[in-house]
């Protein structure tokens, strides 16, 4: 892949689509807090803390507030932003007031402003003031730019695909470190220090991190851990016997893919290895049954069906998989409460999995994209057993 960035030409439409959809809906304009939804329109990204970050969006025109420290990297040439103001800092400063003169500059009068937020998120101990203490502005924009980002265009595709051959070689060096006796968090250090070097040393300057996730995410839990889909415990040794179930997530362009495998330290017992054959063709199962015009709810159905036909259905507790891109779950989801139809250019990671108690987690995840005629499964590392014995 060339280039590995959303192109100006993307994010001016991604502009013109919102402000199409603000404007059917009576608003003259957009004022925009959250991180995500700034880097999707504009392509500037940065680190959300309690310091207020807004974006004003009309026709003619998009301007930034930004506190200080922000200044010189909201204006840069690549962004789609025209001016940028700052405040000091906060909670000295005003931000709000700086947000109101914002949109009067742009003409944007009280009542016919869309905003993603009433003022910037509580977080990092920001307690305001809100937006609605300055201008009068209605809640909605959020809405606009989650649609969007259900489908994905080409350039986001190829970033997803770029990241998906990564992470191909993030867990190759996974297994190759894994060991008894060594603690999960030493060999994630390990493996992303070197997966990272390998990437930036081989894509050079075309790589910017722009994103604050690692450029390669490589963890695993281990044992009966493994029965906690999301614990964070890294620390429990490595033994023979062992249950490992990873994740490899690396990041390109700001956009992200995953790669999940179950894994056995040494010999793979009787009870492992039918749970293992059951998990596996689960997954074969799902991505089967997706396509365009399939109902999201229908593949988790199809697995609810095989699980309750093989007796583990009691040991689930998460649906069949999500939407991906920019953060590792989007909507929609492959769930049996989705409502609505499968189109191409979503991407969905397919993980099906259960969870045995005193055992352990038994599900592998791929990332699969949705053609017009079927999918295409981006991720690729080997599925089978025998590959997956450490």
């Amino acid at each position: 892949m060339a280039d590995l960035t959303i192109p100006e030409s993307e994010h001016r439409e991604r502009k013109r689509t919102v402000l199409e959809r603000a404007d059917a809906d009576g608003y003259d304009g957009l004022v925009l807090f959250g991180s995500l939804n700034i880097h999707y329109v504009t392509g500037m990204y940065h680190l959300p803390t309690e310091r207020p970050v807004a974006l004003g969006i009309t026709d003619e025109r998009v301007e930034a507030v930004v506190p200080r420290l922000e200044q010189e990297h909201a204006s840069r040439d690549e962004f789609i932003i025209d001016d940028v103001t700052t405040y000091f800092d906060y909670p000295q400063g005003e931000p709000m007031e700086a947000v109101a003169d914002m949109c009067a500059r742009l003409g944007i009068a009280d009542g016919s402003i869309a905003v993603d937020a009433d003022g910037s998120p509580a977080r990092n101990g920001y307690t305001g003031p809100a937006l609605s203490s300055v201008v009068a502005a209605d809640v909605g924009v959020e809405e606009y730019i989650t649609e969007l980002r259900e489908t994905k265009s080409d350039h986001e595709i190829e970033l997803i695909r770029e990241a998906s051959v990564w992470a191909n070689l993030g867990h190759r060096l996974l297994q190759e470190h894994i060991e008894p006796g060594r603690r999960p968090i030493e060999v994630r250090a390990e493996v992303e220090a070197e997966a990272v070097k390998t990437m930036l040393d081989t894509l050079g300057d075309r790589y910017e991190m722009r994103s604050w996730a690692n450029p390669m995410q490589c963890l695993f839990t281990t044992g009966d851990v493994t029965a906690r889909p999301h614990s964070m415990d890294q620390t429990t040794r490595i033994e023979r016997g062992d249950n490992i179930v990873t994740i490899v997530k690396p990041n390109v362009g700001g956009y992200t893919t995953e790669l999940e495998r179950t894994m056995f330290v040494g010999e793979v017992s009787d009870e492992q290895q039918t749970y293992f054959e059951i998990m596996t063709e689960s997954q074969e199962i799902a991505i089967d049954a997706i396509g365009p015009g399939v109902e999201y709810a229908a593949v988790e159905e199809a697995v609810v069906d095989y699980y309750e036909e093989q007796g583990v259905a009691e040991f689930t507790q998460h649906h069949a998989g999500h939407n991906i891109g920019m953060q590792g779950h989007e909507r929609p989801f492959l769930d049996v409460d989705s409502d609505g139809e499968i189109r191409p250019g979503e991407l969905f990671t397919v993980e099906p999995g259960f969870y045995v108690p005193d055992l352990g987690g038994f599900r592998h995840s791929d990332t699969v994209l949705v053609t017009d005629d079927g999918t295409e499964t981006l991720t690729y590392y080997p599925r089978d057993l025998e590959s997956l014995i450490v």
